[in-house]
């Protein structure tokens, strides 16, 4: 992620976007979530640490929750 230090943040706003409408095409993740300036390349580094698994649909991609990612957001919400 850009201009910020730990992504964990916007991993997260990502994820519990995702668990709340399901698989999004990463233009609409962008905008409903505009305070992260969110582009293509954050959602390829989420994919390489293994939280979404992106598919190409159209002219863009679709970002949906992996197992891991669905893992990682309930323990950041138990942590706090």
């Amino acid at each position: 992620m850009r201009a910020i230090d730990d992504p964990t943040p916007a991993y997260l706003d990502v994820l519990r976007l995702l668990r709340h409408w399901g698989p999004l095409p990463e233009s609409d993740i962008s905008r409903m979530l505009p305070q992260w300036m969110l582009v293509i390349n954050d959602f390829r580094e989420m994919e390489e640490h293994g939280y979404v698994d992106l598919t190409f649909a159209g002219d863009e991609y679709v970002v949906a929750p992996s197992l891991l990612g669905q893992l990682f957001l309930e323990q950041e919400d138990t942590a706090q």
